[in-house]
């Protein structure tokens, strides 16, 4: 799992990740996703950084997982 560098707003900018480079945009349901913050690649699930495989698309988000926070789940953006 990529971790997030920053949890501060001070802090953005300080730090480069890859991120973006396991972001499937085609298959995960993240980039398509409401709670998605692709500035910096954040979802409240996820406070300190998303699963490889949700990123990538080989998983969904339709039900709660025992790894993330709280109980935000997928939801479409449009």
């Amino acid at each position: 799992m990529v971790k997030r560098l920053y949890k501060d707003e001070n802090d953005r900018g300080k730090s480069l990740d890859d991120r973006h480079e396991i972001l499937n945009v085609y298959r995960s349901q993240c980039a398509h996703c409401k709670h998605f913050k692709r500035d910096d690649y954040y979802c409240p699930a996820y406070p300190d950084g998303i699963p490889d495989e949700l990123l990538e698309g080989d998983a969904t988000h339709d039900k709660r997982r025992t790894d993330q926070t709280g109980d935000t789940l997928f939801e479409d953006a449009d």
